[in-house]
């Protein structure tokens, strides 16, 4: 008997220890939480996202009064930062990786993944995600996490994101013009003074419209002479279109010396808006056609591309414009007194 006691002594402290330890917070974290908490619950907290990739190439996204920037340069993409904010509120675990396929996902990961900081508004860090390839039926996308209190997880996992079929890694970029806002200018409720279009090739179409609210609206010519009669309703309904003005993209695909021919060049349109901030310049040039791309328009002898054109503003970097959209703007003064 006297031999059992110690025996049962050591079985009930291990017992109690298996318990505590079961029941501890910190060992449930440790075992589970730590390499599987990658959701954000409180997205509204998020006031820092950095995105870097291997190649060195990072991408800065803050939250701040006037909406999100990328890099302290730019306004960010609004639709971009929603995608973002939804993936990390969505997201879970599809599946665990097989133990005997860790080590080599995590190879992979070290080479080609991108690593994604979130902080908070206060500029804490919050937990980070290490975003990897996707799955071979790309309908997953390799992920490892790591946290302030736990630090970085061993064990990658396939994660996936609610209402959502598809890789997630693409929604992770650090091209910084991807990220930056393609909107100029808004006015929703038409807070502009004047607007002036200039045909720099055909001068007898160009107009000023000058705006004073309700049904207060003046046409000239462009140099100057005002119109006693007009179609005002069709001078509303061109002026609707400027409730929103914005670009494709900054991506050209131009070198410094095209870029520097294109504006050496005469642009086919210049429309120049006056409001309360104050003036506000666009400047719209054809774009040709791809090699071997047909189009029925042509200039000097070379095809025009049926859909974009290059346009700037306010005398900054070339962008490429969708012609659908801009094409809108391009009425001719004739338009508003026959």
């Amino acid at each position: 008997m006297k031999r059992i006691l110690p025996l049962l002594l050591i079985v009930v402290i291990l017992v109690v220890v298996a318990v505590y330890l079961s029941g501890s917070d910190r060992f449930i974290k440790s075992t589970a939480v730590e390499q599987t908490d990658f959701a954000i619950d409180d997205t509204s907290a998020v006031g820092k996202i950095i995105i870097a990739d291997r190649s060195g190439r990072v991408a800065q996204l803050k939250r701040k009064p006037g909406g999100w920037t990328v890099n302290d340069k730019y306004p960010a993409r609004e639709d971009a930062i929603g995608v973002l904010l939804n993936t990390f509120l969505n997201v879970y675990i599809q599946r665990p990786v097989p133990k005997d396929a860790q080590e080599q996902v995590n190879t992979v990961m070290a080479a080609g993944s991108k690593k994604v900081e979130v902080y908070d508004n206060d500029g804490e860090w919050i937990k980070t995600w290490y975003v990897g390839h996707a799955t071979m039926d790309k309908k997953g996308t390799y992920m490892l996490l790591e946290t302030p209190e736990y630090g970085l997880s061993s064990a990658p996992f396939i994660m996936d994101m609610k209402g959502f079929i598809g890789m997630l890694n693409t929604r992770f970029f650090t091209d910084e013009n991807e990220w930056r806002s393609t909107l100029i200018l808004s006015y929703p409720e038409m807070r502009l003074s004047s607007i002036q279009v200039e045909y720099p090739n055909e001068p007898e179409s160009s107009f000023v419209i000058e705006y004073a609210g309700g049904n207060d609206i003046f046409l000239y010519t462009y140099d100057g002479n005002k119109f006693d009669d007009f179609d005002s309703s069709a001078v509303k309904d061109y002026m609707l279109n400027y409730k929103l003005m914005g670009f494709e993209n900054y991506r050209t695909g131009l070198t410094d010396l095209q870029v520097d021919s294109v504006r050496k060049t005469v642009p086919y349109q210049i429309i120049t808006v006056q409001d309360g901030t104050g003036r506000h310049e666009f400047k719209l040039w054809p774009k040709k056609a791809r090699e071997g791309a047909y189009s029925e328009e042509e200039l000097a002898g070379e095809a025009l591309d049926p859909e974009r054109v290059y346009a700037s503003y306010n005398g900054g970097e070339l962008a490429l414009a969708q012609r659908f959209q801009w094409d809108r703007f391009r009425a001719p003064l004739k338009a508003f007194i026959e």
